[in-house]
């Protein structure tokens, strides 16, 4: 079901879209039980260097609801129907963190010779990870007063390596992300899906992680060579003293590696006039 568009906000297809800047055009794709916001702190460096669209995929957020019975595959077209028209106008930098990175290399595989580069951050497509154990809490309902300490107390665990990240606007972000969160992630994430969809794509690859990345599983060093192993000319960055949710807890260093990308696919001289309405 669609709800209102929120101000600075449009739709396409399914998806929901705010975008920034002008130039060479990139979309970022946020992770599970997240929204545009994942980018919050990265968007106004970014929409300096490119046109940048923050993306409410299908079932989160702004964006529109996503049946129940949808299969992964299906929700996967979804996404390349409501993007597919932003790279025909120029071509298309596509940037997915976490789920969304998993989401992202099958959008940039299916746009073909219309996606201009693919960025991963702590990407997921790995397929599922046995012996991973998070020592997460159950969250209780919005009124019990051990609410927010259970969410701040899963953000330490899953997505950030610095308590002092996770401030009180942090936890109160994950808190509006969580609510508006309709799909399960998960069934797209945990597909070994990542490894085939690589091998296909022609486009430069650039993926990066945070050191301290608990969801990288066996260990961060391993999903690198995975990664390696089918694109051995893959640009990898490790971010140090970064969790999971790297782009927002180290921003600083994570920025120039993003705007080093999108500068290279200006470069291509693959720039959009004006994205569509």
């Amino acid at each position: 079901m669609a709800s209102s568009p929120a101000p600075g906000m449009r739709r396409l297809g399914t998806a929901s879209v705010r975008s920034f800047g002008s130039g060479a055009q990139v979309v970022l794709l946020h992770g599970g039980a997240g929204s545009w916001m994942h980018w919050s702190r990265n968007i106004d460096a970014l929409a300096r260097h490119c046109h940048v669209h923050a993306v409410d995929l299908p079932g989160f957020g702004d964006a529109d609801d996503v049946p129940a019975e949808t299969s992964p595959d299906a929700y996967l077209d979804l996404v390349h129907a409501a993007l597919a028209p932003l790279a025909a106008r120029g071509g298309l930098g596509v940037i997915g963190f976490s789920f969304g990175g998993a989401v992202g290399a099958r959008l940039a595989r299916m746009l073909g010779a219309d996606c201009t580069g693919l960025a991963l951050v702590g990407s997921g497509g790995f397929g599922p990870a046995p012996g991973r154990v998070l020592d997460l809490r159950r969250v209780p309902p919005r009124h019990d007063p051990s609410f927010h300490d259970a969410v701040r107390h899963n953000l330490l665990v899953s997505m950030l390596a610095d308590p002092v990240t996770a401030d009180a606007a942090t936890v109160d972000q994950q808190i509006t992300n969580l609510a508006r969160t309709r799909f399960d992630s998960r069934r797209v994430s945990l597909r070994p899906t990542l490894m085939n969809d690589l091998a296909e794509l022609r486009a430069p690859l650039t993926a990066i992680w945070g050191s301290a990345d608990r969801l990288a599983s066996p260990s961060v060093a391993a999903r690198i060579e995975q990664v390696r192993r089918v694109r051995p000319d893959t640009r990898v960055s490790i971010v140090p003293d970064a969790g999971h949710w790297t782009q927002y807890e180290r921003a600083d260093v994570v920025n120039p590696l993003l705007i080093d990308f999108v500068t290279t696919l200006g470069a291509s001289g693959r720039r959009d006039a004006e994205a569509p309405a």
